[in-house]
């Protein structure tokens, strides 16, 4: 059964551009939630959730990164593997740096 810290973050995601979650991916620092109008990465240290519209997304491949800067949004986030990046490039349609 969901606790209650993870009803309260699918809330939070269902709010955001109405938008249909596409993928959640789990690696090693929490977890990527992504739709194709934005990206939430929410971290394992203190709930902390960053948040980014796609358009302000760029990925990188060595090492696999995904990089929001935009809109005054900027932070990076180094992924576990290449599949991660290639899993986000699918959903978001864009290629990496």
């Amino acid at each position: 059964m969901p606790s209650v810290k993870d009803h309260k973050f699918a809330m939070m995601t269902a709010f955001s551009h109405r938008a249909v979650i596409k993928m959640v991916l789990d690696f090693s620092q929490g977890k990527l939630i992504v739709t194709e109008f934005e990206v939430q990465v929410r971290l394992n240290v203190a709930s902390i959730v960053l948040q980014a519209s796609a358009e302000d997304i760029g990925l990188r491949r060595q090492p696999p990164m995904l990089i929001a800067d935009g809109g005054g949004v900027r932070w990076s986030l180094v992924l576990d593997s290449n599949t991660q990046l290639r899993a986000i490039q699918d959903v978001l349609g864009m290629d990496a740096e």
